[in-house]
């Protein structure tokens, strides 16, 4: 049963001591990631572990919080790791207002560039969004069509239906399976199959099973599992939805 996780990072320092044996599991299970760039140095890793691995795709951008640190420049060298042969998506971008480690104006301005650097590069977009919904659907609205996925999505069924309606794909993480989220349960079982990504957001997220430790791309099973008790389906047949979603997304198959 091949999988795809939507969304790891696996260059984090959570990983420094034990990545490659993180990495060998993943291969010897058939677990693919996408590995997502918060910036120029963690874009870099991305690039150079999918150059290394070929379970593993890239995807290069510039997080919100970063957001203060962008400039001419980096959008330049962004827009050079997006031409490496297995970089297959412009972020992770997006707006977050939780934190505010960036002004919010600061922020709306490179979501835009990033999304015209997509266009640019017809590639598709990494999305994160807290506690801005109102401003991220508005920007991604005024900036026209855009493939890509809302990553970590933990809305209700309204919000699921404005992603949808954008064109873009649902990410679907750990949360889904942490007990206080009936909401989220709620809008999946909505969801068109064809939407539907999974992730685990690795080292962050992890399923309810594993709070307070960290999250890795093995335990997107979980989440698949997760997935397919809701949608009432069985586990490989939805395993072969995402994995397909997955690789139509972002035009690679990843190989073991």
């Amino acid at each position: 049963m091949k999988l795809l996780d939507s969304h790891a990072h696996l260059d984090f320092p959570q990983f420094k001591e034990d990545r490659a044996s993180v990495l060998e599991e993943m291969r010897s299970q058939q677990v693919a990631a996408v590995n997502v760039g918060a910036d120029l140095r963690s874009s870099r890793a991305s690039v150079e572990l999918a150059r290394e691995n070929l379970h593993i795709l890239a995807a290069c951008g510039v997080h919100p919080h970063d957001a203060k640190g962008f400039s001419p420049q980096v959008e330049e060298e962004l827009e050079e790791l997006l031409r490496a042969e297995r970089a297959v998506a412009v972020g992770e971008c997006g707006l977050d207002f939780y934190r505010d480690l960036s002004p919010r104006d600061v922020q709306a301005r490179v979501f835009r560039s990033q999304l015209r650097l997509a266009r640019r590069l017809e590639l598709p977009v990494i999305l994160h969004e807290r506690a801005a919904w109102p401003e991220f659907v508005r920007v991604l609205s005024e900036e026209g069509p855009v493939g890509g996925v809302v990553h970590a999505f933990s809305g209700d069924a309204s919000a699921a239906r404005q992603v949808l309606d954008l064109g873009l794909h649902i990410g679907i993480g750990g949360p889904l399976t942490y007990p206080k989220n009936a909401a989220l349960r709620e809008a999946v079982r909505s969801i068109p199959l064809e939407r539907l990504l999974v992730e685990t957001d690795a080292p962050y997220l992890p399923p309810q099973a594993f709070r307070g430790k960290r999250n890795d791309p093995l335990k997107v099973r979980l989440v698949l599992s997760e997935l397919a008790g809701i949608r009432r389906m069985p586990p490989d047949e939805l395993a072969e939805i995402t994995w397909n979603n997955a690789c139509r997304l972002f035009t690679v198959r990843p190989r073991f």
